[in-house]
């Protein structure tokens, strides 16, 4: 490889890698008076290895020489032993350290992506497949930091074969400028292969996000896939991604492995033309056969630094595209929170003034007008389609609505910091999320309760029922998205969860919707025990769980088609009535 092409940019490597050390820099800053430390020993390493090289020419020369005496024996043999005990301290902490702090970054980087999650609007998630976020943060790091674990060495490298060149050209320096000539087929190597394997890599890259993505969903989805008998159909579906990324997994692998041997073609056929160089330079007396050894040794050791940039180079065309799928989905707009008012206390109403919104170019909400005063409880109902649900998701300013506006005690929304709007909001949902992890542990999310209020929450959930039959009680692990209970008896649990945030607004969305009648009676009973004196919107898949509130809204495709009480709805003889029937 040799000075030159270290300074030869070939196939954009430096140019790439400067690229993602400028990305990379804000998360190696913590650590960077560390990683220069653990740099800076590969100077002495670079100068170890070269002298290594010429210190073959005294050993050889030495020990053939007939007035060398046991005295220098002992003493060359003193200076290699030497040479590696200084070596072995200095290699542990140069790549030790160096590794560490690529680790640790990339756990930062890790932990980012993981915070990001948590910060993207749902509209990115909309739009964005879940496996494919997945891969970012679990295989993608990986990538990542194994190209940079790879490419540290091209701090020390450099210097190495400077220093090895160095010796060559001391030795003889006719010979050495053989190594010159062969430079160039070592970046057309380096550019030709590199270009493939960039190619073929990103793709691969995208295919195993789909395989993350097939898999989750293969996962997650299991008790619809076994009731509709969809394993041979979700197999396929999988071993197609898995066939996707196999090829061209391959085709980056054929290339990788092109490389290498291409180098060694290379390195072999300057070692040949060397030899015999060398055989006449010997035979004219200009070489002797201590500094042959040595010139030889030089040459071996500075393909040493060719073989590192090899696999350097092939990491970093790896990590280039992983990196870009990094910092592009770390550069992805999170939900917009530029609201500098503090919602402290909920104390007056909630209005929808003239809202609309759609989540593509047809709207789900048209000039929604509604006010809900503190204590009232408002129903919505609707068919499937006709915004209730959406409603929900402006409140809780998930999305921000295209025109109108939503007001909490007359400031709009969208003026509140996040935090502090959703920190007055409770949101029971059909979708029941539950961590999988004890009992105790999915009702209180990290936030010290007493024991009196998390009984409070549970006798009003009614959910010391089952509870108390559990082997484990509150410490009892409810598996992976509780399913280790009964739906209703999760449902329970959110609504405990709901009750000890202590929220004066709640939002029920289709909470019932996906229990028999049995739990729903219960849940019901909790939910109506939870919501006694609070303000209520709720969404209402059974019509008969809203009929004592103060308000029913009638929603018809993103309008509201009627607005009234139970008994008043009931006499318009309109879209309520027809509800209400069907729902019995």
């Amino acid at each position: 490889m040799g000075p030159i092409l270290f300074f030869i940019d070939t196939n954009g490597y430096y140019a790439g890698m400067i690229e993602l050390l400028k990305l990379m820099y804000p998360y190696l800053r913590p650590y960077l008076r560390f990683a220069i430390l653990a740099s800076l020993c590969s100077i002495p390493l670079a100068a170890i290895k070269a002298y290594q090289a010429y210190f073959v020419k005294n050993v050889i020369d030495g020990i053939f020489d007939p007035a060398a005496t046991t005295e220098y024996a002992l003493q060359l043999g003193g200076i290699l032993v030497g040479l590696a005990v200084i070596n072995y301290p200095l290699r542990y902490f140069h790549f030790f350290g160096l590794r560490m702090v690529v680790d640790q970054a990339t756990c930062d980087i890790r932990q980012d992506i993981y915070t990001k999650f948590q910060h993207l609007s749902a509209s990115h998630y909309a739009k964005t497949k879940q496996g494919n976020l997945l891969s970012v943060m679990i295989n993608d790091t990986a990538v990542f930091a194994e190209a940079f674990n790879h490419a540290i060495s091209i701090f020390r490298e450099p210097l190495t074969a400077i220093l090895l060149i160095g010796v060559a050209l001391y030795h003889d320096w006719k010979l050495t400028l053989i190594i010159f000539v062969v430079l160039p087929f070592f970046i057309v190597i380096f550019n030709v292969t590199g270009k493939r394997i960039r190619r073929y890599v990103t793709k691969a890259q995208e295919d195993n996000a789909e395989m993350t993505h097939h898999g989750a969903e293969g996962l997650t989805g299991q008790k619809i896939i076994k009731a509709f008998n969809l394993q041979t159909y979700m197999v396929k579906r999988f071993n197609k991604a898995q066939n996707n990324f196999l090829g061209h997994k391959r085709k980056s692998n054929s290339a990788e492995e092109h490389s290498h041997p291409s180098v060694e073609l290379v390195a072999a056929t300057a070692f040949g033309v060397v030899i015999v160089a060398a055989y006449f330079r010997a035979q004219d007396g200009a070489l002797t056969v201590g500094e042959f050894i040595s010139f030889i040794g030089a040459l071996a050791m500075f393909m040493d630094p060719v073989r590192r940039y090899s696999k350097a180079n092939t990491k970093l065309n790896q990590a280039r595209g992983a990196g870009k799928r990094i910092f592009k989905l770390l550069g992805e707009p999170e939900e917009v929170n530029t609201g500098t008012v503090d919602l402290l206390n909920f104390e007056e109403s909630i209005e929808f003034k003239n809202v609309t919104f759609g989540y593509g170019k047809s709207p789900v909400v048209k000039n929604f007008s509604l006010k809900i005063n503190k204590g009232e409880k408002i129903g919505l109902v609707g068919l499937s389609g006709s915004g209730k649900s959406t409603l929900v998701s402006l409140l809780l300013r998930l999305y921000d609505i295209e025109q109108g506006e939503i007001l909490i005690d007359g400031v709009n929304i969208k003026d509140y910091t996040l935090d502090s709007l959703r920190s007055q909001i409770a949101l029971v949902s059909q979708d029941i999320f539950l961590f999988n992890d004890s009992i105790l542990e999915n009702l209180t999310a990290g936030v010290s309760y007493s024991e009196e209020q998390i009984n409070e929450a549970l006798d009003v959930s009614y959910s010391n029922e089952f509870i108390k039959n559990l082997p484990d009680g509150l410490q009892t692990h409810i598996g992976d998205r509780g399913l280790r209970l009964s739906g209703g008896q999760s449902q329970r649990l959110t609504i405990a969860r709901a009750f000890l945030r202590d929220c004066p607004i709640f939002l029920f969305d289709e909470a019932t919707s996906a229990l028999d009648n049995e739990s729903e009676k219960t849940v019901q009973a909790a939910l109506d025990k939870v919501a006694s004196h609070k303000t209520v919107l709720a969404v209402a898949h059974r019509l008969s769980t809203i009929q004592n509130y103060d308000k029913i809204i009638v929603m018809k495709e993103g309008e509201k088609a009627e607005e009234g009480s139970h008994d008043q709805l009931m006499e318009m003889n309109g879209e309520y009535k027809k509800l209400y029937e069907l729902s019995l």
